[in-house]
């Protein structure tokens, strides 16, 4: 059976622009983030994802890839990139949308220990009725003990809430 056990959470007393967790243990399978945030961003913004390991600063190399989908009900969308300096996960609420609608996230980031490529899968539902899933791919090796979150282009509201956990089997 799995256990899910919190490792950190940070909770947003003012707006910021970055979440960083550090020394991240390497004695779980797997880590997973939830995430209940908001963009000062008037037009909603593009949560995104780097990593780093040995202590060192988040990698902000062109070592990430990613594909997403999303949908309203009415309408689909899909991407993907390659060579980028970071995964996008998803969409960030915007700070015009109602004051109590945050966007709800359920990252999982898989076998992060493991010497090969660390995977990312998401999920995400926002404020304006939208879905999100994605998933990306770090190409690096080595156990990551940092992970760095940002938006596109403005910071998180205050309220924002971000916890990681740790899962083993």
């Amino acid at each position: 059976m799995a256990v899910i056990e919190a490792i950190a959470t940070t909770y947003l007393e003012a707006d910021v622009g970055e979440v960083v967790f550090t020394s991240i243990p390497s004695s779980y399978e797997h880590l997973q983030l939830r995430i209940c945030d908001r963009s000062a961003r008037s037009s909603g913004d593009a949560l995104q994802i780097q990593f780093g390991t040995s202590g060192g600063a988040p990698d902000s190399g062109t070592n990430y890839s990613y594909h997403n989908m999303n949908g309203t009900g009415s309408s689909a969308a899909g991407a993907a990139t390659t060579s980028a300096a970071f995964i996008q996960v998803g969409d960030t609420p915007s700070q015009d949308t109602d004051s109590t609608v945050y966007g709800g996230k359920v990252i999982d980031i898989l076998d992060y220990t493991s010497a090969n490529n660390t995977v990312v899968s998401c999920r995400i539902g926002t404020g304006a009725a939208r879905v999100y899933f994605s998933s990306g791919v770090w190409d690096a090796t080595g156990v990551v003990d940092r992970i760095r979150l940002f938006n596109y282009s403005a910071n998180f509201i205050r309220g924002s809430e971000f916890t990681l956990y740790g899962i083993t089997g």
